[in-house]
């Protein structure tokens, strides 16, 4: 592979904290706050599909928060117009599970422009997921997402 080939290797870096307080973004970025009947935390947070067997409820969050790091990560592709101009940055992507447990509402916060198509395709590709819950009833959970893309050198 050639050395210019080598220092373009793509390398994708996610926030460790899945979760992004809501309040603070909004405060500061102009998120717009969850429809009325959206809740920014629930009881029993969203999980995929693939994690709800797990009978404990904090690893089937792990288990989900790493199984979408794992999607993204082998779903997302740089695009190569920004790779060619050596644009790197976070895109924050606001999105619904729904009450289906399907991804719905998908947003872009802010990012770079050309990184923004990319993260808004993959996070409304994600898996299906088990519905959250609050005080007993299905809702629909409302989440920040932050996308680093960064070249490797």
């Amino acid at each position: 592979m050639e050395k210019r080939q080598k220092r373009h290797l793509l390398t994708f870096a996610f926030v460790a904290t899945f979760f992004i307080p809501l309040q603070s973004l909004m405060a500061q970025d102009g998120i717009g706050f969850p429809e009325p009947d959206v809740v920014e935390v629930a009881e029993v947070m969203p999980v995929l599909e693939s994690c709800a067997a797990l009978e404990d409820r904090t690893e089937r969050e792990t288990c989900s928060n790493q199984g979408m790091m794992e999607y993204i990560m082998g779903n997302l592709t740089y695009p190569q117009i920004a790779r060619d101009k050596g644009i790197e940055g976070t895109v924050y992507v606001q999105f619904v599970v729904t009450k289906k447990g399907s991804i719905g509402s998908v947003e872009i916060v802010r990012g770079p422009d050309l990184l923004q198509k990319a993260a808004f395709s993959v996070i409304q590709s994600l898996p299906k997921f088990v519905p959250g819950t609050d005080q007993g009833k299905t809702v629909d959970v409302q989440y920040v997402l932050p996308i680093r893309f960064a070249l490797g050198e």
